[in-house]
């Protein structure tokens, strides 16, 4: 089981950062695709989605600094359970 923990507090760590970056550039499409469809359209779409771009940048950084958070958390417990066989 020691040998997982590094495996899987890896595979979260980046499952968690590519839904984010997944999610942006989904929304970078609408927000260029809006541009050539017309104007009434492209504002319909555009706007909203490069808002939600916004505030789905800013969930992004407090994503990131939960995530430094739990990683170092993790990595030290691990850390501190291989060394100090229970």
């Amino acid at each position: 089981s020691f040998m997982v923990r590094p495996f899987s507090l890896g595979l979260r760590l980046f499952v968690a950062m590519t839904a984010g970056h997944i999610l942006l550039k989904v929304l970078a499409g609408f927000v260029v695709n809006a541009g050539s469809a017309g104007l009434g359209v492209g504002l319909l779409v555009g706007i909203p989605s490069f808002g939600l771009m916004v505030g789905i940048s800013a969930l992004e950084l407090l994503v990131a600094g939960i995530q430094a958070y739990v990683f170092a958390l993790l990595t030290s417990l691990y850390l501190n359970d291989a060394v100090n066989l229970h």
